[in-house]
C-alpha cells in the first residue's frame, strides 16, 4: 500500500485562492492568520460547498499545480470519517473553480454589505475600504485598496444606471 506523501492525521486538501479571498475565508473562519491551513466547517455555506467537491480515492493522485494554494482541514464526521480518514482526497480542476467563483462571489457580497452600512453611517468610501482591509487582516496596498473600491464602483454605476432607466419611464 502506498503511503499519501504528505500524511497528516488531520483530513486536508489544497485549493487555489488569491490573497485577499484567503483573507476572507480566513475570516469566514475565524482562522488565525499564523495558522498555516484553514479549518472549515459545514456550518457555514462556504465549508459545505468546500466539503461538496472533495473526492476520495484509494490510490494517490496528483494534485494539479495551484498558482496560489491554500490548504483546508475539513471536518470528519459520523458520514464521511471512512472516506477522509482512510483515503486520499483530491479535487478535480473543475471543482477547485467552482470554489473559487464562489468565494469570489461570497467575497463580493459581504463586501457590498460592508459599503452598505458604512454609507449609511456616513462613512467616507476610503474609510470603509481602510477599515475592510484592517478587519480581514490584509495590507493596505493599491492593489487590494483599488480592487475593493472597484467593487463600489461598479455598485454605484448599477445604480445609477437603474435611476436613468426609472427617469425615462414615461409619466401618466
Amino acid at each position: 500500500m502506498i503511503k499519501n506523501p504528505k500524511f497528516t492525521p488531520k483530513p486536508q486538501v489544497t485549493i487555489s485562492l488569491e490573497p485577499i479571498l484567503e483573507a476572507f475565508l480566513r475570516f469566514v473562519f475565524k482562522t488565525p492568520a499564523d495558522q498555516e491551513a484553514i479549518n472549515i466547517n459545514i456550518q457555514k455555506d462556504l465549508g459545505k460547498l468546500i466539503h461538496s467537491h472533495v473526492h476520495s480515492s484509494h490510490c494517490f493522485r496528483k494534485s494539479p499545480s495551484l498558482l496560489n494554494p491554500v490548504t483546508v482541514i475539513l471536518p470528519v464526521n459520523k458520514i464521511n470519517h471512512h472516506g477522509v480518514l482512510t483515503g486520499f482526497l483530491w479535487i478535480d480542476d473543475w471543482g477547485i473553480q467552482k470554489i473559487e467563483n464562489a468565494v469570489e462571489y461570497e467575497y463580493k457580497k459581504w463586501i457590498d454589505r460592508r459599503f452598505e452600512n458604512g454609507y449609511r453611517k456616513n462613512h467616507k468610501q476610503k474609510a470603509i475600504i481602510e477599515a475592510i482591509l484592517r478587519g480581514l487582516n490584509v495590507r493596505n496596498n493599491c492593489a487590494n485598496f483599488d480592487a475593493i473600491k472597484k467593487i463600489d464602483y461598479r455598485n454605484v454605476r448599477k445604480e445609477e444606471e437603474l435611476r436613468f432607466e426609472a427617469l425615462l419611464e414615461p409619466e401618466y
